[in-house]
Formats: C-alpha cells, sequence, structure tokens
C-alpha cells in the first residue's frame, strides 16, 4: 500500500484548479479522471479533456511515490486539516477524517504532457487572468490572440465579427 498526507486545503485547490479540463466523454476513461502524481513529496493532479489540459503541484506533508489516474472526487465538507490518499491494488481511498471515499483506479495510459508543458519556449508575456477572461467572456465567437509591438500588449480580435471586434490587454515582458 503506498499512502501520501496532504493538507486539505492544499488538495481542495488543486482539484478546484483542474477539474475543468475532465472529459465527460466516455469514450476515452483515461481523461475523464485525474491523474495523480506524487513525486518527492509533491503531488501533480493534471487533467485533459482532449482539448484543454491544466496542471498544478503542491507539497506533501509526506508520504510515497505513486502514479494513478483517479475518477472525479468531491471533498466533503467538515473534513479534517490533512487527507490521507491511499493506493491499495486498484483502488484509491481518501480518507478525509469523518469520511472516506475508494474508488477504482482508471487504466490506460495518460497523455505525455510533460513533453508538451516542459517545452523551451521563444518568449512569454505577462497579463491578469481577470482581464483576459472578461475580453473573452465579451466575444461572441471565434477569438485571434496577438502580440502588439514588443509584447506591450495582448490583443483579441473576434473573428468573423462584422463590428471589428477587438480587445486590448495590456502586458509585462517575461522572459
Amino acid at each position: 500500500m503506498r499512502k501520501v498526507i496532504i493538507e486539505t486545503n492544499k488538495l481542495k485547490e488543486m482539484l478546484e484548479s483542474v477539474k475543468n479540463a475532465v472529459s465527460k466523454e466516455e469514450f476515452r476513461p483515461i481523461f475523464t479522471g485525474i491523474l495523480l502524481e506524487a513525486v518527492d513529496k509533491k503531488l501533480t493532479m493534471t487533467t485533459c479533456d482532449g482539448y484543454k489540459l491544466f496542471t498544478n503541484t503542491c507539497e506533501l506533508i509526506k508520504g510515497n511515490n505513486f502514479t494513478v489516474t483517479s475518477p472525479i472526487f468531491s471533498i466533503p465538507k467538515g473534513t479534517e486539516e490533512n487527507t490521507e490518499i491511499e493506493i491499495d491494488g486498484k483502488f484509491i481511498t481518501f480518507n478525509f477524517g469523518n469520511v472516506k471515499y475508494s474508488y477504482k483506479i482508471i487504466e490506460g495510459e495518460f497523455i505525455d504532457y510533460k513533453k508538451l508543458i516542459n517545452r523551451e519556449s521563444k518568449f512569454s508575456i505577462r497579463f491578469n487572468p481577470k482581464l483576459l477572461i472578461q475580453a473573452l467572456r465579451s466575444s461572441k465567437g471565434i477569438v485571434e490572440i496577438y502580440f502588439a509591438g514588443d509584447r506591450d500588449a495582448v490583443i483579441i480580435k473576434e473573428i468573423n465579427n462584422e463590428n471589428n471586434q477587438k480587445y486590448v490587454l495590456p502586458c509585462s515582458k517575461g522572459n
């Protein structure tokens, strides 16, 4: 049996940050779950619905290394400060103190996401994500994102919009 202990609040934050990329399509069962990787006292959660991929990592209190794909789970209210996650054979158990949930591990090979996210980038930009969300919510269709000047601003232009709608977001230069 392999087991890790994580602060419940950290687990909840991670779950919230990745759950919107869990697939609802049953023909690719591996994408209906969450890839959990415990390595060197860090837990990484990764989800992919075939179009978007979300990943998040945080520190563990203690535990063993493992890699499994768990079905989506929820964290009940009134849980203990720490959560134990146990892997035993083909099952994963989340022990929240007053409640335990056990699930059958999803079998199959998850996408090799590390190749994708660890690619060397030519440049990066930094901007307020709230502004991006506001701009995207205002759009009514497909958008094109491009950069003005030497990464001074991100411009979002709606495609096939008669009004030629554009949104300009300020950004700061990255690497």
